[in-house]
């Protein structure tokens, strides 16, 4: 189980915050924030044994959409937080 505020070293070696996650489909999505440059995310399927990036052009426009209604009011909030 994920759950929004955690942290996740990625293979890359950085840190990115889990800031959202939308279930669809019977699969649930996140949207991953670096700790240390905000500029870059993620946005990948969440699995039991880790996350893969969506690559499919619709879906990530479907998700971006949907994230964007989710983080609207409260990610300066989430950022204060957490990072």
């Amino acid at each position: 189980m994920i759950e929004r505020g955690e942290y996740w070293t990625l293979d890359n070696g950085q840190k990115y915050l889990v800031v959202s996650i939308i279930p669809m489909d019977d699969k649930e999505y996140v949207y991953l924030l670096n700790k240390d440059d905000q500029t870059d995310f993620i946005i990948a399927e969440y699995q039991d044994d880790g996350i893969e990036e969506v690559d499919n052009p619709d879906l990530l426009e479907e998700l971006i959409v949907m994230f964007n209604d989710d983080l609207r009011d409260n990610l300066a909030d989430i950022i204060a937080e957490y990072l």
